[in-house]
This record gives C-alpha cells, structure tokens and sequence, in this order.
C-alpha cells in the first residue's frame, strides 16, 4: 500500500487538474487537510512537498499553498514513474481514455515472464495487447501478462474500458507499486502501424512489474510510447 501522504498527494493532484480547487485562491490550509484526511500536518507538509517538485503548487509565506498558473500547460504526456493506478485514472482528467484490443489469448507463461510472476510453467496467464488512446489520439501500445488465477473472469469488455477497475472494484484487489525499467527503443511493425510512428522514430518502452499489496506479482508488461507523446517524471523526497 502506498505511504499514506502519497495517496493524499494524489488526491489532491485530481482535485487541481479537475479544477475542483479554484486557481485564484489558496488551498485549504495544512489544519484543514489534515481534518479532512485523519492525518497530521506533518504528512499533509510531506504531501505538499511532493506537489511542489511536481510544479503544481507553490507556497507564499504567510499567505498559503497556491496552484501555478502555468501548471495546465503541463505535457499531457507525461507519466509519473514513481506511482501507478492504470492509463484511465491517470489521463481521466484530460479527455477520453479508451482502448482498442489488438490480441487476447490464454496461453503458459515462457520463462522470462515465469520469472517476472513468481509463477510456475504451467499457470495459464492472460496475454494481450492493447491501443490505449485520448481523445482518438494513439497514446501507448501495451502488451500484458496476468496470471489467470489472479484477476479470474477477465474478458474482452474489461480490456476495452478498464482492467484495472476490474481488478480494484470488482476482484477487491489492492495495488502496492510497481517496478518499472525505461528504455529508447527503435519501433517494431506493431508500433509503426498502431502508434503511426515512422521506421526512424524511436520509441519509449516502459517494462514493468505491478504488485499486490502483498508483494505478489500482478502483471507483466511493456508500454510503447511514440518519442513526441511520452515522458516519464521522477519525483525524489528523499
């Protein structure tokens, strides 16, 4: 489960991108968050902190926490690469997230994917791919790996609308976090004909590993990203 400044941090991040909290006035003061969200204000500083090295908000001493006027201006590309909760919660906020399924089979894992699982070579596991488009515009192609056992029932309809809905609301699961590894990659045919990318183009692969929140592993992925609509952003507290 994630620190419980980090799910603050990203409540309160929805709020300002769905223009919740009005840009001309401050936020609510750290008393006012921490009542709301049964927490102290330390933790409400520590969520503040993380809003401030993404550019959202700045503070004014003496006068409070206020959203930046340029933060709209922010690439709609950009995806955070310390935090994941799937491409309809994370773009919600900036249009239409749909999906368009490019293969769904069952099939048993080979090793590489045994390995990233934590499963055995005979577990059947759920194998697509999938346009994930905003606004009708090509976003990412991503090719997944779930162990059937885990997410039971899953079908074509969840993979069109959103598998991680499914998993969350219907199966009652929780995601800890992921392990993710970026890398510029040159486009295979998938890519030039789902994501229009020419045979120069690169393109930004993130491979990753989500959890449970009890460490098991969950899904196998990797998500190709045209070079012009992607980024990943890093956010350290340390």
């Amino acid at each position: 489960m994630a620190a419980k400044y980090v799910l603050i941090a990203r409540e309160i991040r929805q709020r300002i991108l769905s223009k919740q909290y009005p840009a001309s006035e401050p936020l609510p003061d750290q008393f006012a968050l921490a009542a709301e969200f049964s927490t102290s204000r330390m933790t409400i500083q520590q969520a503040m902190r993380q809003l401030i090295i993404e550019g959202l908000v700045y503070t004014r001493q003496g006068q409070g926490t206020f959203i930046r006027k340029n933060f709209h201006q922010l690439s709609q590309w950009e995806l955070a690469g310390s935090d994941y909760f799937g491409a309809t919660q994370t773009w919600k906020d900036k249009g239409t997230v749909s999906s368009e399924v490019v293969r769904f089979e069952l099939r048993f894992p080979d090793e590489t994917e045994q390995t990233s699982l934590l499963i055995g070579a005979d577990a059947p596991v759920y194998d697509f791919i999938r346009l994930r488009l905003l606004n009708g515009e090509p976003m990412s192609l991503d090719a997944t790996i779930m162990p059937v056992s885990l997410v039971p029932g899953l079908n074509k309809s969840h993979l069109e609308s959103s598998v991680f809905r499914y998993i969350q609301q219907t199966l009652g699961l929780k995601i800890m976090g992921s392990y993710r590894v970026v890398r510029a990659l040159k486009p295979n045919a998938l890519d030039m004909q789902y994501l229009n990318c020419q045979e120069t183009d690169p393109v930004m692969e993130v491979e990753q590993v989500i959890y449970l929140e009890d460490g098991t592993p969950l899904e196998y992925a990797h998500c190709h990203y045209r070079y012009d609509h992607s980024g990943i952003v890093i956010v350290n507290n340390g």
